[in-house]
């Protein structure tokens, strides 16, 4: 589906970072979209459209670069049952015991929720942590439906050999990797990338010796993989590893890293890695402390994340209040504790907004294409009501306004990539999602839901999370006396 080969933005507040300034601008402007690019801004009212041109009324609303998320399980988007689970809990139940049943008909309906789930709230660039290639046929499903919806993914497609999944599976997946990397997705949009998670010997060697050339061959530069070893060091040091065993010979985005130190941070540094920070997610499920913003003070390229939007909102307002509320609550505790009060927060919204944007394209190293409103970078743009009555007021101060007022019903407009899929102005026959019927996916996901309820109970959950932590020694760690 092809954008007019010009849109033109009237009349709104530009809010946005700009180069390497801390701290995003706000001011008014036209803004001039040809083809996918941003081409001009000018004050508002001064730009004359041509014939043809898409004419947007942007008058009292903002103008803000779309939302990047560094880290979503896109796929986990109809099973919001997870929230009271901590994360060895989700490990048992959901990726032990929910992946294995589904089919490649769940996996297009579940992953085309989740992408739209996100483009209404304003995200028009993921970086997708596809763990569900259990089969051959799930990861071209769930390809198909991200490249339907017109969100911007980095797809990072996940290999798995014996746990959660069982043995078999090495032959095929690195069939498929090999493909994509070659073949790329078909889309301009959808970027093949890799993600990986694993802590022993044969899991590094792997890597290095196998996914590590074939992303050097193709160019694949969105690397990721998890690392919490805040949670009683389940998960290893990382980074350390990775540093240890030669892989920070390029940049490696590291989710999470909720334990990691200062010389986690130096090497992170040293390297061009990114850290990708999901604080609501990481509070809720026993993660351990969030860091994100000590992370982004030492210098590391920190974005934020929803994480899993089964377990926390999928929106990245909520992750832009849970990660300020964080750092101001943790340092702001500390002055109590020495007896003093603040003169004033330490931590500004801005910081938030920067990281939910600029930040997170920073992360993956495209900030030069994405994450703000600036001549020659992608359209990647959401208009933002602000007479809605959570909205009213916020003109003075438009940044608090997005970072701590602003919900997805008030974002009215999504673009992406010069594109309008989101237009919430559209008759309700007609749905807000301007490439896909809302109905029909609708319909879909309870088919998935209802398959998934027929296979799977409390009980058989509570079983398979026992098993795990047998498994893992978890009954000498874990407590429910609090």
């Amino acid at each position: 589906m092809s954008p007019p080969s010009q849109t033109l933005i009237q009349n709104g507040t530009i809010v946005t970072c700009v180069k390497d300034d801390k701290l995003p601008i706000h001011y008014p402007a036209d803004v001039l979209i040809r083809d996918s690019l941003i081409v001009q801004i000018s004050d508002p009212n001064t730009i004359v459209a041509e014939e043809g041109t898409l004419v947007i009324d942007a008058t009292d609303k903002l103008i803000c670069p779309g939302f990047i998320d560094t880290h979503r399980h896109v796929w986990e988007a109809p099973f919001k049952w997870m929230g009271d689970w901590t994360l060895m809990e989700y490990v048992g139940k959901c990726i032990r015991l929910l992946t294995p049943v589904l089919e490649p008909k769940d996996a297009y309906a579940s992953q085309l929720h989740g992408v739209l789930e996100a483009l209404n709230a304003g995200v028009t660039t993921m970086v997708d942590f596809c763990h569900l290639t259990t089969t051959p046929e799930m990861f071209p499903a769930m390809l198909e439906a991200t490249k339907e919806s017109g969100i911007r993914s980095f797809i990072c497609y996940s290999r798995w050999e014996e746990w959660p999944y069982g043995k078999g599976r090495k032959v095929w997946q690195m069939e498929q990797i090999k493909k994509y990397a070659k073949e790329g997705t078909g889309s301009d949009r959808v970027t093949f990338s890799l993600a990986f998670e694993g802590f022993d010997d044969t899991f590094f060697a792997e890597l290095k010796d196998e996914l590590w050339p074939i992303a050097s061959e193709h160019g694949i530069d969105v690397l990721g993989t998890h690392y919490v070893s805040g949670m009683n060091n389940l998960s290893g040091r990382t980074v350390e590893e990775f540093h240890s065993r030669g892989l920070l010979d390029r940049p490696v985005l590291f989710v999470h890293a909720s334990g990691a130190d200062e010389k986690d941070f130096e090497r992170i540094v040293a390297s061009g890695s990114g850290i990708s920070a999901a604080p609501e997610t990481e509070l809720h499920m026993s993660h351990g402390d969030p860091n994100a913003m000590f992370a982004d003070d030492a210098g590391v390229r920190v974005g934020l994340s929803v994480d899993c939007s089964t377990v926390v909102s999928g929106d990245m307002f909520a992750v832009m209040r849970s990660c300020l509320s964080w750092h101001r609550g943790v340092e702001n505790a500390k002055l109590s504790r020495d007896g003093k009060l603040p003169m004033h927060n330490k931590r500004r919204a801005g910081d938030a907004f920067r990281l939910a944007t600029i930040g997170g394209a920073k992360a993956i190293h495209r900030e030069s294409m994405i994450g703000s409103i600036e001549v020659g970078k992608k359209a990647d743009i959401l208009l933002i009501e602000t007479l809605s009555p959570g909205m009213l007021g916020c003109q003075r101060d438009p940044v608090q306004g997005v970072v701590l007022h602003a919900t997805p019903e008030d974002v009215s407009m999504v673009i992406v990539d010069g594109e309008v899929v989101v237009d919430k102005s559209r008759a309700k026959a007609d749905g807000v999602f301007t490439r896909v019927d809302w109905s029909t996916a609708v319909s879909d996901v309870r088919g998935a839901l209802e398959r998934v309820r027929a296979k799977i109970d409390d009980t058989k959950e509570e079983k398979s999370y026992m098993e795990l932590a047998d498994m893992l020694g978890l009954h000498a760690k874990s407590t429910d006396d609090y």
